[in-house]
């Protein structure tokens, strides 16, 4: 049995290390529009899937809201439906105030908690 502290151990804690800051790196590529401040970014995995929660203002709509983002590379097999399941279920994510879905070339937006300022 090896150690906590052992090389095998410590080289694969590294590796698991590595992948989701990549993941986290590239989830912070997002793109984000001008008329857009970010408030709050958070970033999970569940289920090994990598996922950018924040919370968003839009400056000239008055218009307040979160969103999930996610690479489409984790989401590409998965509907809209059951995305919105998995948040729920999966990730606890209340997703009250409606809810929109906008997959793009690299990412997929779950857009929801929609309120006016």
């Amino acid at each position: 049995m090896q150690a906590f502290g052992s090389p095998l151990v410590l080289a694969l804690n590294w590796l698991v290390n590595t992948i989701q800051d990549e993941d986290h790196k590239a989830l912070l590529q997002r793109p984000v529009e001008e008329d857009t401040d970010i408030l709050s970014v958070h970033f999970r995995r569940v289920a090994g899937i990598p996922i950018l929660i924040e919370r968003w203002s839009w400056r000239f709509e008055s218009l307040r809201g979160s969103s999930a983002v996610f690479l489409n590379q984790h989401v590409a097999g998965i509907d809209d439906g059951d995305l919105q399941k998995f948040l729920t279920e999966e990730a606890g994510v209340n997703l009250a105030g409606g809810v929109t879905i906008a997959r793009r070339e690299m990412f997929t937006y779950v857009n929801f908690a929609f309120e006016s300022q």
